[in-house]
């Protein structure tokens, strides 16, 4: 759920939250966050353990928060237990808090019924319960639409006769972001989908999200999402309204992405998917892959994912807080999750920056070879943090959470970044300090940094996202302002899967095609998959307007 903050801060001015990624709540999973006007509440999931109740807590400051209350739902229901309670949302209605949570109900003093297999007869539900603003006292919850054809709450296995959209299953937002609200929802059939309806018009259902492979489309084959769109957070800045949600199975490829619209009613992923987060795969071990079909559609270790975000204002900014899950080793054990907090920043055009990704973008020099260091922000060094084993001659590296090349490969956010090196070879040679030489530039947030050195004129950076397609390799082509298309200026075999590219002016893969910056009106990637060889005829492609004097062009393919 999203509202804006606007706090009292009594005992003077406090110092603005940090706006890198900071951890507020270990243990705690789903967060979501409130503000009543004089505290924020924050709530989420608790470990199988607790999973029957519900714990809140408060902050002023949106960094410490001290416990506010408890509640237990079958202690309020003389009629009913609950368990499995997942995914609280908080809103406002007047002077009441709505609360709506995810729970299997039961009968009382019987066991918790058994969720999924061939003999389960019960399926997960949503429910309502409101207490005062000011207290956390939640009566008895009650059932959405029961009794209706509306989207309701449907404690049983299958589908209404309606249709599976009209029951209301995981992941409620309620959002009261325009007038009249909306309420946003989770449904199942062939994985997770999203739906919503107007507060005032819960018979007019819209379907928002659907997995790609689940319905025609050019994406059909897009893997990321592994049949799974969850968790909607709906916001709007500037007249912008954005859906952030989550895509991928927990325990795999998990990550974030968004949505943009004029209106709540008009979201609709045909007008295109953002990544806002890229899970931590590392190009070496150790890490959570899993098995058979529990596997990553990467197949690659994974360290650790992010997802469902909660979006908050205070003093102008936009913050999420989302959840962070971990294992130790390969086979996915010890799983735990734990919630942080981070500034969103958003681009010139209302995009937001990726919360995990850095690209770092620098000129090739002919025959040299490349590694990465990076100083964390205590001062410690990771060297090298990504191999020439890994980099080679590539110029560029997308860095998502995670050194590859470190003696065990360990997750660094890019917010703990203070700088970034850049190791040169000219004979491939490491340590010899013959025909090497090194760069060393200061990280101060965003998504892109550039390493050239000092004095030479920047080449202009051209960044993008995958389209969450298996073994995919991409392709760049320049759009001219007099409408000619240079394709491709760079092709799969100097790109392959790197996802960033310094244009110079120079086209590798279309010689004497040269032409200065000022003479790009566009950038054009097209990304293509296949086993033995690339399928171009079947290439996603997604075009960019370079915006006047700009010295970065980024182009979302949509996926992580």
């Amino acid at each position: 759920m999203t509202l804006c903050l606007a706090l009292a801060m009594p005992g003077g001015v406090r110092a603005e939250p940090d706006p890198g990624r900071t951890l507020i709540m270990p243990g705690l999973g789903d967060p979501d966050v409130l503000s009543d006007g004089s505290r924020v509440l924050l709530t989420g999931t608790l470990d199988r353990a607790g999973a029957r109740r519900l714990k809140f807590w408060e902050s002023r400051d949106l960094t410490q928060f001290t416990p506010a209350g408890i509640y237990d739902p079958s202690a309020v229901d003389p009629r009913h237990d609950y368990c499995r309670i997942w995914a609280p949302d908080l809103s406002l209605d007047g002077g009441r808090y709505v609360l709506a949570f995810s729970a299997l109900r039961h009968a009382p003093g019987t066991d918790c019924p058994k969720l999924g297999g061939l003999f389960a007869t019960a399926q997960v539900t949503t429910f309502i319960a409101t207490s005062p603003v000011g207290e956390i006292a939640f009566g008895p919850p009650v059932p959405i639409n029961p009794g209706t054809g509306l989207p309701r709450s449907d404690v049983t296995r299958g589908c209404p006769a309606e249709g599976c959209n009209h029951a209301i299953r995981i992941d409620a937002d309620l959002s009261r972001a325009t007038d009249p609200g909306w309420f946003f929802y989770t449904w199942f059939d062939r994985g997770n989908n999203v739906s919503a309806f107007r507060l005032d018009a819960p018979d007019r259902v819209r379907d928002i999200l659907r997995p790609y492979p689940n319905y025609a489309n050019p994406r059909r084959d897009v893997a990321y999402e592994e049949r799974i769109t969850e968790a909607p957070d709906h916001f709007t800045r500037n007249g912008i309204h954005y859906l952030v949600y989550s895509r991928g199975h927990v325990h795999r490829s998990y990550g974030l992405s968004y949505l943009m619209a004029d209106s709540a009613a008009r979201f609709d992923k045909a007008r295109g998917a953002h990544s806002l987060s890229t899970p931590a795969f590392t190009e070496t071990g150790p890490g959570c892959v899993g098995s058979g079909l529990g596997r990553n559609y990467r197949n690659l270790p994974l360290v650790e994912n992010m997802g469902h975000g909660s979006v908050i204002e205070h003093r102008g900014r936009h913050y999420i807080f989302y959840h962070v899950g971990q294992w130790r080793g390969a086979g996915c054990d010890g799983y735990r999750r734990k919630v942080y907090r981070q500034a969103l920043r958003f681009r010139d055009d209302g995009t937001i920056e990726s919360l995990t990704d850095l690209y770092l973008v620098w000129s090739r020099a002919p025959g040299r070879s490349y590694a990465l260091d990076v100083q964390l922000g205590d001062g410690t060094w990771i060297a090298p943090c990504v191999g020439a084993d890994i980099l080679g001659r590539t110029p560029s590296y997308r860095f998502t959470g995670v050194c590859p090349s470190a003696p065990a490969p360990r997750a660094v956010h890019k917010s703990e970044i203070a700088q970034v090196r850049l190791v040169q070879s000219r004979d491939g040679t490491w340590g010899d300090g013959a025909g090497e030489r090194q760069q060393t530039v200061a990280y101060d947030g965003g998504e892109v940094l550039r390493l050239d050195p000092p004095g030479r004129p920047p080449a202009l950076a051209v960044t993008w996202t995958g389209t969450g397609r298996r073994g995919e390799a991409f392709s760049l082509d320049v759009v001219l302002k007099d409408g000619r298309v240079i394709g491709p200026c760079v092709d799969a075999g100097l790109l392959d899967r790197r996802h960033a590219h310094a244009f110079d002016g120079t086209c590798p893969a279309a010689p004497g095609a040269g032409v200065t910056p000022d003479r790009v009106a566009a950038f054009r990637v097209c990304s293509a998959t296949g086993r033995a060889f690339k399928d171009w005829s079947r290439a996603l492609c997604e075009t960019r307007a370079r915006p006047p004097g700009a010295d970065r062009v980024h182009i979302d393919m949509g996926g992580g």
